[in-house]
């Protein structure tokens, strides 16, 4: 008869866990991750902005969420870029492949990168009611710090 040892309960009770710990994982990062053309995570999420006009201050402010004067000082305070040219006037408008990015804070490890909210504009339809506008959205997105001399 061949001898088979025996795991001892405790061993065999961690093992248990660490299988169904690891399978809670597999299953759960890979259910919430969408991954890209490319192969990698997407960290963006595709919305619908609606608004009344393609200006650069509706856009922010559909964007970001904050009030119409807050964004009229980010924008007068250069801190709203449009395709890595800073804008400091509102009535731009918004065009197809845009990518405007506000700016948020110095990165706290490299003074050279900045924390932005960086959005593209994907596409946009004219509707009864204004625009209809498809973007991506990056909350926390990693740019070089464009007002680091400032």
């Amino acid at each position: 008869m061949l001898a088979i040892p025996r795991l001892s309960q405790c061993t065999a009770r961690t093992l248990s866990m660490t299988s169904s710990l690891l399978k809670e994982k597999k299953s759960t990062s890979s259910a919430n991750v969408e991954f890209g053309d490319d192969g990698l995570p997407k960290d963006y999420k595709l919305k619908t902005l609606r608004a009344g006009s393609r200006r650069l201050d509706t856009f922010v402010n559909r964007a970001t969420g904050q009030s119409s004067s807050e964004v009229v000082k980010l924008i007068m305070q250069g801190k709203v870029r449009v395709n890595e040219e800073v804008y400091t006037k509102k009535a731009y408008n918004i065009c197809q492949d845009d990518v405007i990015e506000v700016w948020k804070s110095p990165f706290a490890d490299n003074n050279s990168l900045a924390n932005v909210e960086r959005t593209e504009i994907v596409a946009y339809e004219v509707t009864d009611q204004g625009y209809n506008i498809e973007v991506k959205s990056w909350k926390n997105f990693l740019s070089d710090n464009w007002r680091s001399s400032q």
